[in-house]
């Protein structure tokens, strides 16, 4: 999610780094659905609009991150207890952010049109 060209991004309770909202897919769940899930339970976030950007996928060691592009109406506030920070950030100034975070931006900011 962007404004203003600063990405949102959060910090899990217990942790340092932040990262691109997200979370679980239900067995049977599309990629999209979930995105848009996550970001009304987490942020209070209604999705207007998403798509499903393969090339910016990322394979951690212990995760696969699949990603979307989601836009929303409304204004994030945190909602639950998994989330402790939400933060604007300019992609320039130096925060901790996970390995995942950079990769995906940088692949975003050079769109590849989708097989």
């Amino acid at each position: 999610m962007f404004k203003h060209d600063k990405v949102l991004l959060v910090r899990d309770r217990g942790h340092h780094k932040f990262s691109l909202p997200g979370g679980g897919i239900n067995k049977g769940e599309p990629v999209v659905s979930a995105a848009s899930r996550e970001l009304y339970e987490e942020l209070g976030l209604n999705t207007v609009k998403a798509a499903r950007l393969r090339y910016c996928d990322f394979k951690g060691s212990m995760s696969l991150h699949k990603v979307c592009l989601v836009e929303v109406a409304g204004a994030p506030r945190l909602k639950g207890h998994e989330l402790n920070k939400f933060v604007w950030w300019d992609m320039k100034s130096q925060i901790p952010v996970y390995a995942h975070v950079t990769h995906i931006l940088k692949r975003l900011k050079q769109p590849q049109q989708e097989g």
